[in-house]
Formats: C-alpha cells, structure tokens, sequence
C-alpha cells in the first residue's frame, strides 16, 4: 500500500533529483548539533525499515501530516520552511508504506534536542524535572521510541494521532515517486 507525503527541497536537492533520477542525502547537510539524535533516528529505520543502498546514508524528511488530519500537505503561505527568499519545491510523493518511518513531530525533539526520557504522564515528567526519578542512557533512549507511536497520547506535551504534526523518513527518493511539485519561494 502506498501512502502520500510532501517534502520540502531547495533548488540543490530538486536539481539532483532531476538529474540523478534519485535524491540521497548526505551527513554534510546535517547541522551537527543534531548528528547524534539523526545517528538515533537511522539505526530506528534501519531495525524498522530496512538497511539503506549506501552506508552514510542519512535519511529524507517529509510530511504525512503537516498540521493535522484536514491540513495534512505544508502551506506554502507559512514560513519556516526554507530560509526566506530561497527558492523550494514541495515535492508530493507516494512511497510504499514498508519503506516511510512517521513519527512525532513535537515528540521527535527529545532525541533531537532535549535528550531527556519521554514520561508517560504529566506527573512522571515533573518528578524526572525535579530528578526524583533517575533513567539509565539505556532507558531514556527506550523512552524515545514512543515517538513512532501514532496512538501515544499525553496531554502534557502530545496530541491525538488526528491532531499530531507527523512527520515520514525514508531513505531514498525517486523521480518515479513524485506526484506533483510546487515551486515557491520562502516566506
């Protein structure tokens, strides 16, 4: 079964897929503060999805639903998505199911960023903030797999599956799976 996402690509990336006929992002583009939680989110893919064709490879980010259920492709109107005055594509694709990892949007920034244990409620939080309870690296790193749970839903800091931002990796792609492309400029 195939599923439909948009990607958001500059000039650079748009012109290799129309060359190359394929789009694979590389570990130079990754800002490096983030390497280790993209380290994280490729060994996922790689238990959830599969190896990927190149070693370094790194994955391709897209959205499934970009603001919830009714608003699910990125509105070019808004900003943040290249810096401003860049010129992009959002790229509306299909991917096979087997080959796309969703995830949180909002929950994807513990590993990112936070690097803190994801609680199972509001109360758990605070007493891991208060360092009443204490996680192993083992067990904070457990903890983040909730962000592949569409279903997990703490109203601490999460929203349900039909309100969420989720976001899709997959490690490649095609021309063949593009659908249609919008070019803009960033706001």
């Amino acid at each position: 079964m195939k599923v439909k996402l948009w990607t958001i690509q500059n000039e650079k990336g748009w012109n290799e897929l129309q060359t190359k006929g394929v789009l694979i992002p590389e570990e130079k583009y990754i800002i490096p503060e983030w390497k280790e939680g993209y380290s994280w989110l490729k060994s996922q893919m790689i238990q959830r999805i599969g190896t990927p064709k190149h070693k370094d490879q790194f994955p391709i980010w897209a959205w499934f639903q970009h603001y919830d259920e009714n608003k699910r492709k990125p509105d070019l109107r808004k900003s943040g998505h290249l810096p401003s005055g860049e010129i992009g594509y959002r790229i509306e694709i299909e991917k096979e199911e087997r080959e796309v990892l969703l995830s949180d949007f909002v929950l994807w920034h513990w590993p990112l960023c936070y690097k803190d244990y994801i609680a199972n409620s509001e109360e758990e939080a605070i007493k891991v903030d208060k360092e009443e309870i204490v996680y192993t690296e083992e067990e904070v790193q457990k903890s983040w797999e909730k962000i592949f749970d569409m279903n997990f839903d703490v109203e601490y800091y999460t929203l349900p599956f039909a309100e969420k931002k989720i976001q899709a990796t997959f490690w490649d792609l095609k021309v063949e799976d593009v659908i249609k492309v919008d070019k803009f400029i960033a706001r």
